[in-house]
C-alpha cells in the first residue's frame, strides 16, 4: 500500500523547493549574462541615474585619448580614434558595486549636460 502524505508535508515540500529554487536563481545571477548592457539607462541625465542608483562607489574622469583597454572599447563606436576632434572628449565612468555583480556607466556632455553615454553589467570575476 503506498505511503500518503498530509497536506501540511506536501505544502512544506514544495515550499522548500521554491524558496530553493528562489535562492538558486538569486546566488547564481541566472537571468543575467555574465556580461550585458542597460539599454534603459542609454540617453538618461546623470542626476537621473544617481536618483535612481544612489552614489557610485567608484567615479573616474578622462579623455578618450585615454579611454584604453577592451573594457571601455565600445566608447569607440561613438568616438572612433581616427577622428582628431574626439582626443579631447570627456567621459565621466561611475561605478556601483553589488555583491554578485558590478555596473559601470559611462556619460559624455554633448550639449553641456551628462548623459548615459554607454553602460555595462558584468559579473565578479569578469576581467576584461
Amino acid at each position: 500500500m503506498p505511503k500518503r502524505f498530509s497536506l501540511a508535508t506536501v505544502l512544506a515540500g514544495i515550499s522548500l523547493i521554491a524558496v530553493s529554487l528562489g535562492v538558486a536563481v538569486w546566488y547564481f545571477d541566472i537571468p543575467h549574462k555574465p556580461v550585458e548592457k542597460l539599454p534603459r539607462l542609454h540617453g538618461q541625465t546623470e542626476r537621473s541615474v544617481l536618483n535612481r542608483l544612489g552614489k557610485p562607489d567608484q567615479k573616474y574622469e578622462f579623455t578618450m585619448d585615454d579611454a584604453v583597454g577592451e573594457f571601455r572599447i565600445e566608447l569607440y563606436n561613438t568616438y572612433p580614434p581616427n577622428s582628431p576632434n574626439n582626443s579631447t572628449v570627456e567621459i565621466r565612468e561611475l561605478t556601483w558595486e553589488y555583491p554578485r555583480y558590478k555596473l559601470t556607466v559611462w556619460l559624455h556632455r554633448p550639449n553641456g549636460t551628462w548623459t548615459v553615454l554607454d553602460t555595462c553589467r558584468y559579473r565578479n570575476g569578469i576581467m576584461f
